[in-house]
């Protein structure tokens, strides 16, 4: 623009100055004009070429606002997918704990249970083994009766059935209740 301008003014010049009649001058006036010819035509060149590149720009600005919409619809499909599967995950992982913690709770539950058991066991076998000593102490207890019993003489019949002094049914009897106290002491409790 501002070259137009000066073009005009030298044109200006050219034609109302009487002193510049002057074959020289006009050359020169005419040299200027073609070479402001010149650089108006580069000028509408360039614009030219500007507005194809400002017309190529502005499409291809428009191709990816396209895609960039299209992108950010996608995206917020998939973010609210994502929110609809991260609700989902924490649902199931909320579950997930809460049924951890209800087998962790049995899971205490069943050891103290265990626990349980195992001292039962453990004062059932401890009764075993007492009732088998006391078994095996009460057979010996029977086998030295029996043995006294069996090797009992006559002279001991005689003493039993003796009925002045009586001193060996008085033996006897004690002997009985010295028998009764030991299976007494070894006879196991109905609890155990």
């Amino acid at each position: 623009m501002k070259q137009i301008n000066l073009f005009f003014m030298m044109l200006f010049l050219v034609v109302s100055t009487p002193a510049m009649a002057n074959k020289d001058a006009l050359s020169r006036a005419q040299y200027m004009i073609r070479q402001m010819n010149a650089e108006l035509n580069q000028l509408k060149s360039t614009n030219q070429t500007l507005l194809a590149e400002k017309d190529a720009l502005t499409k291809e600005y428009e191709k990816l606002q396209k895609k960039n919409d299209k992108l950010t619809n996608k995206s917020e499909k998939n973010k609210k997918a994502l929110k609809g599967k991260v609700a989902e995950v924490r649902g199931q992982f909320k579950n997930e704990v809460k049924a951890h913690n209800e087998t962790r709770r049995k899971l205490a539950k069943m050891t103290q249970e265990k626990d349980g058991l195992f001292k039962v066991a453990t004062e059932q076998t401890q009764a075993i083994e007492l009732c088998m000593a006391n078994n095996k102490k009460l057979y010996e207890i029977n086998l030295e009766v029996l043995s006294r019993y069996e090797n009992k003489g006559v002279w001991d019949s005689v003493t039993q059935a003796e009925p002045f002094s009586r001193l060996s049914q008085v033996q006897i009897e004690n002997l009985v209740d010295d028998y009764q106290y030991k299976m007494d002491d070894l006879r196991v409790e109905a609890d155990l």
